[in-house]
């Protein structure tokens, strides 16, 4: 596996898993599905739901990249840590530029803040906050996708809802029991229960879909945070102590 590769695992799974979801509509499509969700499902909330499901699956295409570019940028930091160069200046809290990505990532700011606190505290213990805040700035915009998977499950119930109340509408508007009335009655019932199905079924299927989606971007985030966690402690937070060492030795 190469280097590059690794680095955008997530984002290539996803690319993969939209391809099966797109080979699956391909063949929803051959079978007819969404011209009956265009004329059976009056309340058109099965489009909407479509959409709110493609508009969150780029998203979260656009977040597995993200993580693949954060990825790549660990690995070039665990390139530059193994050389005998140090990752740092002469004053702990200056980051060495050389070597440095145009844009900072998540794990330069990780090691700035590690340097900074080197700095100023004299103390690397007590890592707990900045743990935290890079999980959370790994993670970020993971938690509305979680969200919006939810909200497609329960916009497919409301559509339920939707249909059973038209269904059992059109039963208290029957004014008689002829053969017509009850074929009209059935026409009715059948269409509310079109619409109860059709919704159901595409906001269950779309959020299963978008959950699992978001479960590649929690792995990736999860082997990012590890890599870095191992990047640090093996790699900065000695050259860190040596630093504070050499700073207290010459005051």
């Amino acid at each position: 596996m190469t280097s590059a590769h690794a680095a955008y695992q997530t984002f290539n799974r996803w690319l993969i898993f939209i391809g099966l979801i797109l080979f699956g509509a391909f063949l929803l499509y051959r079978q007819g599905l969404f011209e009956a969700l265009l004329i059976h499902d009056q309340s058109h909330l099965s489009l909407g739901i479509l959409a709110l499901f493609l508009f969150s699956s780029l998203r979260a295409g656009h977040q597995g990249y993200r993580l693949g570019r954060e990825a790549a940028a660990v690995r070039e930091l665990q390139t530059l840590a193994r050389r005998p160069e140090p990752l740092f200046s002469g004053q702990a809290d200056e980051m060495l530029v050389a070597g440095q990505p145009a844009e900072t990532s998540i794990a330069h700011e990780h090691l700035a803040f590690l340097a900074e606190k080197a700095a100023i505290h004299k103390d690397l213990r007590g890592q707990d906050l900045l743990l935290e805040r890079l999980d959370q700035r790994l993670r970020r915009g993971h938690e509305s996708g979680w969200f919006i998977a939810d909200l497609l499950v329960r916009l497919g119930l409301l559509g339920t809802v939707i249909g059973f109340i038209l269904m059992l509408g059109s039963i208290t508007s029957v004014q008689s029991v002829d053969l017509k009335a009850l074929q009209q009655l059935l026409g009715s019932m059948s269409g509310g229960m079109r619409i109860a199905l059709y919704t159901t079924l595409t906001g269950l299927g779309c959020g299963i879909l978008l959950s699992f989606q978001h479960q590649l971007l929690d792995q990736g985030a999860d082997r990012l945070l590890a890599d870095i966690i191992e990047l640090s402690e093996v790699h900065v937070t000695g050259q860190l102590a040596r630093l504070m060492r050499a700073s207290d030795e010459a005051a």
